[in-house]
């Protein structure tokens, strides 16, 4: 099988991981890395590909955290990790963001988590039905019953199946499970099922959210990125298969420390990327006369993981 598997779905590859090429090349050589190059013939493009944008339905707590933060100048918002962690300008409200983010308090909460053991003939007998249990904990443990009667195969080991509760919402005075269980067996389904709770400690940050707006339109910001556009000439007859099978087909993956994948990235590498982390880095690229935007994932390819921790230090 070659070497380098293509696709065409550059948005489908930016969600790619290491698994993620494990999966498509299973059976194949191992990969080693890919190169990413789509089209931008114009600003509005460029700007397109550079910038994050949100989905009302899909992230309607951040975008009511960006709203108050635009609102009111900042927002803050508690978690164990900030909620949003952009890695690049957001398109919000039909302009372009950089959004910042900073812990400015934390707090020790103490919260309770039931492990519930089926499948086990050791639990003993049910000591209560799971339906007269209160009410809050049938709602912590909503899913237990769909867990139980998927449990069809009586003689494998006991399944442990662990249920957080709620400590923002949940009225645990009301509990007969947390913090100090009064029951050990409950019965789900027809079925016993062992009851265990434990204590847990988790710290809970406030986090400050604040935007600076950078470019009034994806198209300006795309405008003011255009001068950072990098040639990419001179090729090799191997560097340019490459580059033109990831242009024709959206990306080229290739096997480990390809020896064409390696030096187009060492080429890109000598100028600073748009954005960067240890593993990829994104260029807008001259190739031809036409614009490309063009993220290399170094994946496992040695040198190139090295130059781009250093690039990112």
């Amino acid at each position: 099988m070659p070497s380098r598997e293509t696709t065409t779905t550059r948005r489908a590859f930016l969600a790619s991981s290491a698994i993620g090429f494990a999966t498509v090349l299973a059976g194949c050589v191992e990969p080693g890395g890919a190169l990413t190059m789509a089209p931008v013939g114009t600003d509005e493009e460029i700007g397109a590909e550079a910038t994050l944008s949100l989905e009302s339905d899909r992230d309607s707590e951040t975008l009511a955290l960006l709203e108050d933060a635009h609102t009111d100048g900042e927002a803050t918002v508690d978690g164990e990790r900030p909620p949003f962690r952009p890695d690049r300008p957001l398109e919000f409200r039909s302009a372009v963001f950089e959004v910042s983010w900073a812990a400015v308090d934390e707090r020790t909460e103490t919260g309770y988590v039931v492990t519930a053991t089926i499948g086990s003939e050791d639990v003993g007998e049910p000591e209560i039905a799971f339906e007269d249990l209160p009410a809050v904990d049938r709602s912590a443990l909503a899913a237990l019953p769909e867990r139980v009667a998927a449990h069809e195969d009586r003689d494998e080991p006991a399944l442990g199946a662990v249920f957080e509760y709620d400590r923002d919402g949940a009225d645990l005075e009301g509990s007969a499970l947390v913090p100090d269980p009064e029951y050990e067996v409950i019965e789900v389904e027809g079925e016993p099922v062992g009851i265990r709770s434990r204590e847990t400690e988790t710290t809970v940050h406030t986090y400050r959210y604040e935007l600076e707006e950078v470019a009034s339109s994806t198209a300006e910001y795309g405008t003011q990125l255009r001068h950072r556009s990098v040639a990419l000439d001179s090729l090799t007859d191997d560097e340019r298969e490459l580059v033109e099978e990831a242009i024709e087909d959206g990306r080229a993956v290739v096997s480990r420390d390809d020896d064409a994948f390696v030096s187009v990235g060492e080429r890109l590498l000598e100028e600073e990327p748009i954005y960067e982390d240890e593993y990829t880095g994104e260029w807008l690229i001259e190739y031809e006369g036409a614009l490309y935007w063009t993220e290399l994932d170094a994946l496992r390819t040695r040198q190139l993981v090295e130059q781009l921790g250093e690039e990112g230090e």
